[in-house]
């Protein structure tokens, strides 16, 4: 998973999710979709507002706990999680 972040003038955060293409078929890409944007639904309380996020999705294990971790990792790094400099 990758991470490209860009502040935007607004008071809400924006999310894009992209799988790339080398994933086995469209369901496949379809449920790595839907189990980020969950991910995403469940944590997007947590971060600061004002950016725009496309996450770049990769062919992996597609868990929910697994992609959890990884997002709350890269939001972390980035500087998004709110109260985690």
């Amino acid at each position: 998973m990758r991470l490209h972040v860009l502040a935007n003038s607004l008071e809400l955060n924006r999310a894009v999710f992209v799988p790339v293409r080398s994933y086995r078929n469209s369901v496949a890409r379809n449920r790595a979709r839907r189990l980020t944007r969950e991910c995403w639904r469940r944590g997007k309380a947590r971060l600061v507002n004002g950016f725009d996020v496309a996450i770049v999705l990769y062919p992996g294990t597609d868990s929910l706990g697994e992609r959890q971790s990884q997002l709350d990792r890269l939001l972390g790094q980035a500087g998004l999680l709110a109260g985690i400099p």
